[in-house]
Formats: structure tokens, sequence, C-alpha cells
């Protein structure tokens, strides 16, 4: 939840994306300030650190695009040769022509 930290006028900011979590980090702000006496990171030696601060930023984050990629095709691996055993007639012939485009594309792509 943190968005970034930065050094400014001795006070060391974070910056967070979520109210929560700067409830969190407001309850936990005297633990690190105790542990930056202690030890204080090579980064942060030439900064005399006096106090930490956080705040939510509001500003939305970049959103990345995906990349629109083709359809995967798949070869037909039926030959159209089955049979229907459908009573209905409207299923029936509903499948009779899905027979039928599946045998005519297997005619074409032989004789390719």
């Amino acid at each position: 939840m943190v968005k970034f930290a930065y050094i400014k006028n001795n006070t060391l900011f974070f910056v967070l994306n979520h109210p929560g979590a700067k409830q969190e980090f407001d309850n936990n702000i005297q633990s690190i300030k105790s542990a930056l006496k202690f030890y204080n990171p090579d980064e942060c030696q030439a900064d005399n650190i006096q106090d930490i601060k956080a705040f939510v930023t509001h500003t939305p984050t970049k959103v990345f695009t995906l990349e629109k990629k083709e359809p995967q095709r798949y070869t037909e691996r039926s030959s159209g040769e089955f049979e229907i055993n459908i009573h209905n007639q409207e299923l029936k012939s509903l499948v009779a022509s899905i027979q039928n485009i599946i045998k005519e594309k297997n005619a074409t792509v032989r004789d390719d």
C-alpha cells in the first residue's frame, strides 16, 4: 500500500494509496522512529531525519494496456461424418447444417 517515499526538509514522507494503510502506519509510526534512532540506513546518512509523516494520495495509478492478441485458431478435427440421432426436427436440421459446414470446410482444406 506504500506507493513511494521521499525526504524533504528533514522529514521522511510515505505516500500511501489507501486510508486504512495510513491508519495502520500512524499506529506504528513510533516503532519506525525508534528503529531509525538505532539504525540509520546508509542512504539516509546525509539527511538528518527529524520526523516521519504519511499521507494518502488519490491520484490514479497508471493503467497498463495489454497487447491485443490474435485469437487462437484451431483446425477442425471432425470430418463431419457422424450420425444425427435427434427426434426434434428443428434441432436435427440445425445439427445437420453444422455437419454440412464441417464437411465443406474439410473439403476446402483438403483441396488446398
